[in-house]
């Protein structure tokens, strides 16, 4: 069971900042919470209506917070469709956000106590808009959970085994099969791509420090294994495990989502080097 809620809200999603959708999410948070409340803006750059990308993002940041945390995760494209509502409990935070597989990554994790369809209007916000859940139904609730109130009173109860489920993480292939097939889960503001594979296909890959890589079009390009990637030459793709510890693409002073023509939800194919 997690700890009590602290008051501390972590909010993200793919609103951007120059619209006013996350200042009004912030106005329902302190309308609720009345000063009893702290937001920390995880970030609200996620690529729109990329859930792939917010699952990464809210993945690989989770376990950075203090127990008791309620984290606000809105990437939501089906909003005001049939989609669910969810208010879960893990065994160290609590969740809310849409159940399109956004936050399954981390309830696989974490482990789900407790999983609950928001349902309870009495604590909405009212009207409830069709395309504004943020606003709406998420933001009340996440403050509900922050100061305290009980999970259950969101709504029924839900079976883990119902909710939407993503893989961020794909297993490496079977021994002899040589080419690798990753899926680009987030391209950060660098231009760097984070892969969906083991960290340990890295091993593989990487024959006499290099792999090939064969974007979604054009010609198949060689990259440098390394620790980081400023160890390359300025404009060199490098392959290496990132700080949060995936297997991602970089170009050293330059954008690997340029070079290799990709974003969130592309595949690359990459297979042991130097062979020719």
């Amino acid at each position: 069971m997690a700890p009590p809620p602290r008051g501390l809200v972590v909010f993200m999603s793919d609103f951007g900042v120059s619209d006013p959708y996350v200042g009004i999410v912030h106005g329902v948070l302190e309308r609720v919470g009345l000063g009893r409340l702290r937001v920390v803006d995880l970030t609200h750059e996620i690529r729109a209506f990329s859930i792939v990308s917010g699952a990464y993002v809210l993945y690989t940041s989770y376990r950075w917070f203090p127990p008791g945390t309620v984290f606000l995760a809105v990437v939501d494209p089906g909003v005001g469709t049939e989609r669910r509502a969810l208010a879960v409990e893990t065994s160290r935070y609590y969740l809310v956000g849409p159940d399109n597989g956004l936050l399954w990554p981390v309830i696989e994790e974490d482990g789900a106590e407790r999983v609950h369809v928001i349902a309870n209007e009495d604590l909405f916000i009212k009207p409830v808009s069709k395309s504004f859940h943020g606003r709406d139904i998420f933001a009340p609730v996440a403050a509900h959970l922050a100061l305290g109130g009980p999970v259950e009173a969101v709504g029924p109860r839900a079976p883990v085994e119902t909710l939407k489920r993503l893989r961020l993480v794909e297993p490496c292939p079977p021994p002899g099969e040589e080419t690798v097939e990753a899926l680009v889960v987030h391209v950060d503001r660098f231009g760097n791509a984070a892969l969906g594979i083991e960290a340990r296909c890295l091993a593989r890959l990487c024959v006499e420090g290099r792999a090939r890589v064969q974007p979604p079009r054009g010609p198949e390009l060689e990259a440098r294994c390394l620790p980081v990637f400023s160890r390359a030459r300025p404009g060199e793709l490098v392959l290496y495990r990132n700080s949060l510890g995936f297997p991602e693409l970089a170009v050293n002073l330059g954008s690997a989502a340029e070079r290799l023509s990709v974003e969130p939800g592309a595949r690359v194919k990459l297979r042991p080097g130097p062979k020719k």
